[in-house]
């Protein structure tokens, strides 16, 4: 049986050997706690993309929405995407329009999604967060640059797409691994078995995403089983992937009281090394 492990965003210029083996000894430290033992003749794939998203974003020079005040080489689309995500995120971790207002400086009908100086204010405003206004620029951007461009997705996809299939497996993915996962499990080919597909710390709940991919939502047809988890105080993972937030039949199982002990609640380590977790990987690989 194979495992593949669909990693997040902000692993660029890493040593994927090294990023691998955390996850597995995480995933090990999840199974120990269940009582679990790691499943004899396991194989382990981690497509890493991380390089080549980077690649695409000096490519397409992404900016980081937040570093200027004013943006005319950012595409339109690229930066109301981004405006949706932190809005949706902002009003997650109780951030005000008051609050932004006051990293805005300008009069308060200037507020919305296009206005570069009101995005601006917003990724300020998100500093006093666990995630940090840092991360969240770059995890919008990131988010946005899949979601918007199909070149990104073709080229991202292929990396983890030739890590499944033939035969069963199971797949995890966190973060932004969980929307590259569900798009590439929905267009496998036959071939392909996924006896579960396991996504912790996944923004598909988010509106700004959830209406950016193929509709309606629909369970992969490869898929035997979804299991998602979040911890209530991840600022990236808002909502449960359940009606109305992403609502498909079969439904998904939901864990939404995961205690993440990563600093920012959203970590991979943290959800990986959940017994709970652990214990849904371990029982589809067996």
């Amino acid at each position: 049986m194979k495992v593949v492990l669909i990693h997040g965003r902000s692993h660029g210029g890493l040593d994927p050997a090294e990023v691998q083996a955390a996850w597995e000894e995480a995933l090990r430290e999840g199974l120990r706690v269940a009582g679990l033992a790691w499943p004899d003749e396991l194989e382990v794939a981690f497509p890493f993309y991380a390089d080549e998203l980077d690649r695409l974003v000096a490519q397409i020079q992404a900016p980081v929405l937040g570093v200027a005040t004013r943006g005319p080489a950012a595409d339109p689309k690229d930066v109301a995407l981004q405006a949706e995500l932190l809005e949706e995120l902002a009003r997650g971790q109780g951030v005000t329009d008051a609050e932004v207002q006051a990293h805005f400086g300008g009069e308060a009908h200037e507020r919305g999604p296009l206005n570069w100086g009101w995005v601006h204010a917003m990724f300020r405003a998100m500093d006093r967060t666990p995630l940090g206004g840092a991360v969240l620029e770059q995890f919008t951007r990131d988010v946005s640059l899949y979601l918007n461009y199909r070149t990104v997705r073709r080229v991202i996809d292929a990396i983890v797409a030739r890590h499944l299939g033939p035969g069963p497996c199971v797949v995890v993915g966190h973060s932004l691994g969980s929307v590259i996962g569900y798009h590439v499990l929905g267009h496998a080919p036959e071939d392909v078995e996924v006896r579960r597909f396991v996504t912790v710390g996944s923004p598909l709940g988010l509106a700004a995403v959830r209406k950016r991919l193929d509709a309606p939502l629909r369970m992969p047809g490869c898929v035997q089983g979804w299991f998602n988890a979040k911890d209530p105080r991840d600022g990236v993972a808002l909502y449960p992937l359940d009606d109305p937030y992403f609502g498909v039949d079969p439904a998904i199982t939901n864990k939404l009281d995961v205690e993440n002990f990563t600093d920012n609640r959203h970590g991979v380590i943290g959800y990986l090394a959940d017994p709970t977790v652990a214990g849904w990987i371990h029982a589809a690989l067996r």
